[in-house]
């Protein structure tokens, strides 16, 4: 039987765990998390679709209680304590695979400090940035030729602890991790965010890697679909996001005239068991690789510090409380 744990069982804890019910691995699934309402919750939302589930499940407040060799760690902790996690954890116990959530961690020193713990450990590690998992966006990757202008626009979507995952759809279709970025379009006043104790942006954060250019923008009022149009010199997609997903392509070749394709945005409890899958049966998978995760997430995190800077006129800011 393959272990899992998964760490933190809140909003995307609970998805993870959900969704793990489609596994066609037996798995022994440990869940943990210091807060027992949260843990009540995902196993009340284990149960809502486990009837079907032949393996083993149990829910601890503690990592004390993990099993010592775990084949896949999930970590869905907030950004603050998630290297504190990942250091407790292999103190603990020994682990092949981990797949951390996003914002990865608050403090650009964080990143090496855990880069280094997982090669002196030889685990493998990979960010779940989904979007590289779905079928669409796999094609579409493979339709484009020549540079692309990426937009992203909507309203109140989250652009700090959200706007990593359009960075890296970005970097998947251009096949790079070398983006420069600018927050000269950034809104000057932050926001609370809706979890305690983080921030949140407005505005628009734009940035370019080689030919290809990138901007992604959230409006201050009342939520609206995220909408993402990617253009080249021959084709234009249009996509928009969210339960009522669909897209729109028009090509030269089709002499600009505008047609639907099917496009379906998968939940998270839909993708963790593929993923999870892909993992026990080839020791890899279609999420992001850690390393190259971390260049993205330092090129973000690096540019909403320096904003952070300007707007405090504080330059000993190191930190961004995003999650």
């Amino acid at each position: 039987m393959n272990n899992i744990a998964i760490i933190g069982a809140g909003q995307l804890g609970s998805r993870h765990l959900q969704s793990l019910v489609n596994s066609k691995n037996k798995l022994n699934i440990q869940v943990v998390d210091s807060s027992i309402e949260s843990l009540n919750i995902a196993e009340q939302r284990f149960k809502e679709v486990s009837q079907n589930f032949i393996g083993q499940i149990s829910f601890h407040t503690s990592i004390d209680f993990l099993e010592k060799n775990i084949d896949v760690a999930i970590i869905a902790t907030s950004s603050k304590v998630r290297r504190l996690v990942v250091e407790e954890l292999v103190i603990k116990t020994k682990i092949k695979n981990i797949v951390l959530e996003k914002f990865l961690f608050t403090k650009i020193e964080d990143y090496n400090a855990v880069a280094e713990i997982l090669n002196a450990n030889n685990i493998k590690a990979w960010v779940n940035c989904p979007r590289r998992m779905m079928e669409f966006y796999q094609n579409l990757k493979e339709q484009i030729k020549g540079p692309i202008h990426f937009t992203a626009t909507g309203n109140s979507w989250g652009l700090g602890c959200n706007g990593i995952h359009l960075l890296d759809l970005f970097a998947y279709l251009t096949q790079t991790t070398k983006v420069v970025l600018s927050n000269n379009l950034l809104d000057k006043t932050t926001l609370t965010s809706k979890r305690a104790g983080y921030i949140e942006f407005t505005g628009t954060i734009s940035g370019y890697s080689d030919a290809n250019s990138f901007q992604i923008t959230s409006f201050a009022n009342d939520s609206s679909p995220l909408q993402i149009s990617i253009n080249t010199p021959t084709v234009r997609y249009h996509i928009v996001e969210g339960v009522n997903a669909k897209a729109s392509i028009v090509k030269l070749e089709e002499n600009w005239n505008p047609r639907e394709e099917e496009f379906k945005m998968p939940f998270q409890s839909q993708l963790t068991s593929v993923f999870i899958d892909e993992l026990l049966d080839t020791q890899n998978c279609s999420l992001t690789p850690f390393t190259d995760s971390s260049v993205l997430h330092l090129a973000f995190l690096n540019n909403l510090i320096e904003f952070l800077r300007k707007t405090k006129n504080d330059n000993s800011i190191n930190e961004c409380q995003i999650t």
